[in-house]
């Protein structure tokens, strides 16, 4: 008896202690974009997602693929997302849409290339190079997006209200 609600406890403080990941749907500002959809771009967009909310930024941001690889975060994903307490609510990989990179104000492809046949209209794109695979090697890939993903939120936080992202 006390066991189940030291268990159910637990998953409580757990659920009100997370930040979900959900499935997106509508078009973000923020487009955050990984080969597979499963790891960098989903770090990166729920931490985004986490500075931004406490910067009170009204900017968001949605975490997509690049190519249809996966279907499901693995297994592996999903524990190294909740050590930063991150949980999935739903969040399924997808590849990014056109609409969703022309309705976008910033992409920002993470050790990949966006889909050839996608045009970014009128949104700025960023290419991130460089990190650990995050599946692999989750600490190291974490460190080094976490300094790009602040160095964002700060610039973002520095612009005046009316300035596009890229703006100085």
């Amino acid at each position: 008896m006390y066991a189940g609600l030291i268990l159910l406890g637990g998953a409580m403080a757990f659920v009100l202690t997370t930040d979900p990941i959900g499935d997106v749907q509508s078009p973000a500002p923020i487009v955050f974009v990984c080969r597979n959809g499963v790891a960098m771009s989903v770090w990166s967009a729920a931490y985004f997602n986490r500075l931004a909310a406490e910067r009170r930024l009204p900017e968001r941001a949605i975490a997509r693929a690049s190519i249809p690889s996966f279907t499901a975060v693995p297994l592996n994903m999903v524990f190294a997302l909740t050590v930063d307490r991150f949980r999935l609510d739903g969040f399924r990989p997808r590849v990014v849409s056109g609409d969703e990179v022309r309705g976008a104000e910033l992409v920002v492809a993470i050790d990949t290339a966006l889909p050839r046949d996608l045009d970014p209209g009128r949104s700025r794109t960023e290419v991130w190079n460089g990190f650990p695979p995050m599946r692999e090697r989750y600490f190291d890939s974490r460190r080094n997006l976490r300094a790009r993903v602040e160095a964002l939120v700060e610039r973002l936080a520095a612009r005046g209200p009316d300035a596009e992202i890229g703006s100085p």
